[in-house]
């Protein structure tokens, strides 16, 4: 018996122990997961200008969900570092309306890390997919002390980065995403903030996606990853009795796949993702002497997942800087 047929045997003998099509892993692994968070809306308010935000991000998960929510046996790990560096442009001349506009682009480079007793191997490729989009909104005054802000979105995340076909994590997608979404603020007396970004995406077709377990072949197929409803969320206050720079809350993530993912253009079964994160966040605001908008908002965030389906579950740190100049 051959190689390949013993490495194609075994792949069949541990799938063949998952609920259905077992982890889905499909969707764009540069999505932002838990990289906004306190006062998210009101990023507009800043200033005209350019605006540098980079992140660092690092995951953490031993847990392995299948399409039902089952933990996958046996050992599964998987740690993940990223570094993604954004540009932000805000023009200062407002369209009709008052409205604020601009344009942003991010790129990533990422270092992956998996061992699985189910073959679930990882890309050794660093680079990241790059992103873009276009955004536009404004603030309202509702009453003393209240103030909504919001701005409007359409990211689209280009396939540049690193893509290995027979590895089960990668930096890259392979694929277009498309991601509109909404950020809102609504900042309240006494310092307080609830904060939403709303994502609705759909993504195009991986046609250079191997999956053994799930064709039975080694053979190349089309893999369309299903559409997905997603947000981040926040509650803070600023710490007032230390120093209104300096701002606490929750923060956290939800994202649900809305339609199966299609193999070949069919369904497959118990392939919807989903995921739950919450966990402490705090932030601080840096003005240098004599300036009145922020010289640079530091904020750290760490989240814990829960009710994972098709995917890991684990936890994510992210240290998020934004830097106008």
């Amino acid at each position: 018996m051959t190689k390949k047929c013993v490495l194609f045997l075994g792949c069949v003998f541990f799938f063949s122990m998952l609920c259905s099509a077992g982890m889905a892993f499909n969707q764009n692994p540069s999505l932002n997961w838990g990289y906004t968070d306190f006062l998210d809306g009101a990023a507009i308010s800043m200033g005209p200008g350019f605006v540098f935000n980079p992140k660092v991000a690092t995951y953490s998960a031993t847990t392995f969900k299948d399409g039902s929510g089952n933990n996958i046996p046996g050992r599964n790990k998987l740690n993940l570092v990223a570094f993604a560096p954004q540009l932000i442009y805000t023009a200062a001349k407002p369209l009709p309306g008052g409205l604020i506009w601009g344009a942003q682009t991010q790129w990533s480079l990422v270092s992956l890390n998996a061992s699985s007793n189910v073959g679930l191997t990882a890309d050794s490729g660093m680079i990241g997919d790059a992103v873009f989009g276009p955004f536009v909104g404004r603030s309202h005054s509702l009453a003393k002390d209240w103030t909504f802000h919001w701005f409007g979105e359409f990211d689209t995340y280009a396939p540049i980065g690193s893509y290995d076909k027979d590895a089960a994590f990668n930096a890259g997608a392979n694929f277009w995403t498309f991601e509109p979404f909404v950020a809102m603020t609504l900042t309240m007396p006494k310092g307080f903030e609830l904060s939403t970004r709303q994502h609705y995406l759909w993504n195009t077709k991986n046609n250079s996606y191997v999956n053994p377990a799930l064709t039975r072949d080694f053979a190349t197929h089309s893999m369309q990853a299903g559409e997905m409803w997603r947000f981040n969320y926040s509650f803070s206050k600023s710490l007032d009795f230390i120093t209104p720079l300096l701002r606490f809350g929750v923060v956290g993530y939800y994202g649900q796949q809305t339609t199966a993912d299609q193999l070949d253009s069919n369904t497959v079964p118990n392939s919807k993702e989903r995921i739950f994160a919450i966990g402490p966040g705090i932030s601080y605001t840096y003005i240098r002497e004599g300036e009145r908008k922020p010289t640079a908002i530091f904020s750290l965030k760490a989240y814990s997942e829960s009710q994972a389906e098709a995917r890991a579950q684990g936890t994510r740190v992210v240290l998020r800087m934004i830097m106008p100049f």
